[in-house]
């Protein structure tokens, strides 16, 4: 039942977001932006996202090979598109995230090393994106007024690392587990030992590391000149260093999780950051919404592959997994 009304307060919060964007829209406008849109070139841009996703597996699969035996690429791109389909249709349910774990580390009951090599997978990507962000800031500054463009992807960037020290720092789960001992969380401290430990295996292969990394640079890239091209078709006039510093500043306010996979959130981020430098809102707002759609697009391959093989009892144990690591 929780679940249900968290599901039903973010339709509410998106709903209301479209509404605000579309009560000024011109739609006539609107309408001849979409019809006057390069359909080739918005093609290319979604083959250029599956190209990222299976740079992605690649990076997913490299994390994994230190801790636990490896499966084959074919079966962590089924995997990997099953993760699509629960993101953008359970995202208050079962994460993508949990789906994955649970079908990389069931063959072997590896779990908590497939938790720790798919959360390696997410942080990497998030790293390499401020990164980005980051050296766009300061070698083509984006002066957008009312906006701290810079100073927000600067404090995401500061608290990130911080984060990550903080997870990453044996002698904190040290203390942590030590506490939660006392206090009686046995099973907890228990758990919270074990994804320590494998981190800290994970963390003595460096070049592992490095390459995961690398490859998460890459995948950005190919993120950020995906929002680009579709730029591109819709005939606008942006440059692709201003799209360094916009995608990964509109995939930070979307992960704001208060509304059904970003949408509405991802829309109102375009307007804003693309109005300021001159963009008008009409193709603002078709960006957004062709953002949202090649992500829905990217998922039906896996709801497809979900449905046809998953066996009976499976969602009872993904869930439970999840609430077991949540």
């Amino acid at each position: 039942m929780r679940n249900v009304l968290i599901a039903l307060l973010k339709a509410s919060v998106t709903a209301l977001l479209f509404y605000l964007l579309f009560r000024k829209v011109d739609f006539g406008e609107f309408v001849d932006t979409l019809k006057n849109a390069r359909t080739g070139i918005l093609i290319g841009a979604f083959f250029v996202l599956w190209i990222g996703h299976y740079v992605c597996i690649f990076r997913w699969r490299m994390l994994m090979r230190p801790v636990m035996p490896v499966l084959t690429l074919g079966h962590l791109f089924s995997i990997y598109c099953i993760g699509l389909f629960f993101n953008l249709t359970f995202p208050t349910v079962v994460g993508g995230d949990v789906v994955k774990m649970y079908y990389a580390g069931k063959p072997a009951r590896k779990f908590a090393e497939s938790f720790a090599a798919t959360f390696l997978d997410r942080d990497a990507g998030m790293l390499a994106m401020l990164i980005i962000a980051c050296t766009a800031s300061l070698a083509a500054p984006m002066a957008i007024p009312a906006i701290p463009i810079r100073f927000i992807i600067w404090s995401a960037f500061t608290i990130f690392v911080a984060a990550n020290i903080a997870i990453f720092t044996p002698s904190l789960h040290r203390r942590l587990t030590n506490l939660l001992n006392k206090v009686h969380f046995h099973s907890v401290a228990v758990r919270i030992d074990t994804i320590s430990n494998v981190f800290q295996v994970i963390g003595r292969h460096m070049g592992v590391l490095a390459s995961s990394l690398l490859i998460s640079l890459v995948n950005q890239i190919l993120v950020i000149a995906v929002t680009w091209i579709m730029a591109k078709g819709l005939n606008m006039d942006v440059s692709l260093g201003h799209f360094l510093v916009i995608v990964p500043a509109v995939t930070l306010f979307s992960m704001i999780p208060v509304s059904l996979n970003g949408m509405g959130l991802r829309e109102y981020a375009f307007v804003s950051l693309l109005g300021a430098i001159g963009v008008d809102r009409e193709a603002s707002i078709a960006l957004g919404l062709l953002s949202s759609v090649i992500i829905f697009l990217s998922a039906i391959p896996g709801g497809i592959i979900y449905v046809l093989f998953r066996n009976r009892g499976e969602p009872r144990s993904i869930a439970a997994l999840e609430s077991d690591f949540s």
